[in-house]
């Protein structure tokens, strides 16, 4: 996942958010957990689309690099 995200090349600020995200997520020790970190990327995700900090296509390939990370981790438990 750290290969796709660093490909959308982001500001640091912003990639350093994205990294905390991917740690929590890996750190989450149960679905509730996940599905719960999940939500937050989510509502990340959604904020910078608002914002317009991001390109479409990046803002596209970030929800789906997360729900996949989401559904890894779920099926993992």
């Amino acid at each position: 996942m750290q290969e796709r995200i660093a490909a959308l090349r982001l500001s640091k600020p912003l990639q350093g958010e994205i990294d905390d995200l991917v740690r929590a997520l890996n750190a989450a020790d149960g679905k509730e957990s996940v599905e719960r970190e999940g939500e937050m990327q989510i509502a990340f995700i959604l904020a910078l689309e608002k914002t317009k900090k991001m390109r479409p296509a990046d803002i596209e390939a970030l929800y789906m690099m997360f729900d996949d990370a989401v559904q890894e981790r779920l099926a993992n438990l």
